[in-house]
């Protein structure tokens, strides 16, 4: 074959490489490469860009960081990480081009570019990586058609000595996961519930093909957020009361610390939506998220805490895609300090972590705005298969006070189970506002014809299962 025909292959054989590789990126994993944004928090100050020069490898970290801010808008990540990847196959190839010894030099030159390719798509693999890996082959490829033999040998190894802290800094708080379509699904609906696509959460979460513990998660955020946690519940796959709130934890990971804040948010726990906000922070790969640092100033901004909000939202005025928003905030503070409500009005207690039981009864006692926080604790005791405390909490948070208009047939359903022998039936049924409808699917269900009642309470608490 000619060395013409030779490299009319090899051509179409690296731009079918990198065609695909972008339609891997774009279509099939595009939010494994967005999420790596939650984990960066570039700002455009002098100070802080000084920070980067107290660890090796500054300048890949900090190309690195201000591209991956803009990753967040659609089809950035897919192109950028593609035209750095072809970068860096380029410089492999002119490095290998001045070894007389290697042939087919463009196509050794995707082995390292594939590798490269595969680490990007796990989140906290920074960006950096692949600008690091960008900078030291074209810097070894020019070493390496230097002339005389002594600098060459000179200038290789000075590259080589610098690489060896700069490649250990670059990777070396990053867990490598396996590429999933299972967490690219959650990693999607984890943006569109950030950007307030709530309808499309919801349709996801209904969905839920992998059931998945986050996408239940965020799709009962969606049904809260429109005050329909309890109709919605049982609608699409519930892993128990997991799919409530995520449990902070040793070993948890990153991921999961900062979607943890979402829930206790909505609920009004402040206490604990900061402390996860914190802690999703902290073991960010290195300690910097813009994502955290937003969640951070709402709850300033609930708590009544203005001065810290404050120093939130200078920070996010000095980003790209955040600025907007910080700014808006920041007026906000300026003109409207005074007149703004305080969301927190609950009364303060001590509460441990993760013991969502009581930190909910008390919002839902305490709040002069509880819907939200006592439809979860119902549902939490719900799914938690505790009927006791559920109609307790019932009677005593929500029984004449939400119950005016109506009743949801969740909790219809639930009361059923927990009558007492000695009343009189039509009275509790009168004093629930227990509708004949559910009368008379409680008498169908207990006579065993179950099939049509299978997102009823009675079937998830007959046959419902723990989380493994």
């Amino acid at each position: 074959m000619s060395v013409r025909a030779d490299r009319r292959i090899n051509t179409v054989a690296v731009t079918l490489f990198f065609v695909a590789l972008w339609a891997i990126f774009q279509f099939v994993f595009p939010y494994h490469l967005a999420f790596k944004e939650r984990y960066v928090l570039f700002m455009s100050d002098a100070s802080w860009l000084a920070t980067y020069f107290t660890k090796p490898a500054p300048v890949s970290f900090i190309f690195g960081d201000w591209l991956t801010q803009f990753y967040l808008i659609p089809g950035i990540a897919a192109l950028v990480t593609t035209l750095l990847l072809v970068l860096v196959w380029a410089g492999f190839r002119f490095l290998l081009d001045a070894m007389p010894t290697v042939r087919h030099a463009s196509l050794w030159a995707l082995l390292p570019t594939a590798l490269l390719a595969f680490l990007l798509l796990s989140p906290e693999v920074p960006l950096a990586v692949l600008v690091g890996a960008c900078l030291f082959v074209w810097l070894f490829a020019a070493a390496f058609r230097i002339p005389g033999r002594l600098l060459r040998y000179v200038t290789v190894v000075l590259l080589t000595v610098l690489l060896v802290p700069s490649a250990r800094s670059l990777n070396a708080t990053a867990r490598v996961e396996k590429p999933g379509l299972e967490r690219e699904y959650d990693y999607r609906i984890h943006f569109k519930a950030d950007a307030g696509r709530w309808d499309t959460v919801e349709k996801m979460g209904r969905r839920n093909p992998y059931e998945s513990l986050l996408t239940a998660y965020y799709y009962n955020l969606s049904q809260a957020r429109a005050g329909r946690l309890p109709d919605g519940l049982l609608k699409a796959y519930q892993p128990t009361w997991h799919g409530l709130f995520i449990p902070v934890k040793p070993g948890v990971e990153c991921f999961k610390l900062m979607a943890s804040t979402d829930a206790l948010y909505l609920a009004g726990d402040y206490a604990q939506s900061q402390h996860s906000a914190m802690l999703g922070m902290t073991f960010s790969p290195r300690q910097r998220s813009a994502a955290m640092v937003r969640q951070l100033a709402d709850i300033a901004f609930a708590n009544g805490d203005y001065d810290t909000a404050h120093r939130y939202l200078t920070m996010l005025s000095k980003t790209a895609l955040y600025r907007k928003w910080a700014l808006e905030g920041l007026h906000l503070l300026d003109t409207e300090a005074d007149r703004l409500a305080v969301k927190n009005d609950c009364r303060d207690i001590l509460v441990q972590h993760n013991d969502y039981r009581t930190a909910l009864a008390n919002i839902a006692a305490t709040a002069s705005d509880a819907k939200t926080a006592t439809d979860y604790l119902l549902c939490l005791d719900l799914l938690d298969k505790d009927l006791a405390h559920f109609r307790q909490d019932y009677d005593a948070l929500y029984k004449g006070r939400y119950d005016a208009v109506s009743v949801p047939v969740l909790y219809q359903e639930a009361l059923l189970m927990t009558f007492d022998e000695n009343t009189s039936p039509a009275v509790q049924l009168t004093d629930y506002r227990i509708a004949r409808a559910t009368l008379d699917n409680c008498t169908e269900f207990l006579k065993g014809n179950e099939k049509p009642f299978r997102t009823s309470y009675w079937f998830y608490h007959k046959y419902a299962q723990p989380v493994q």
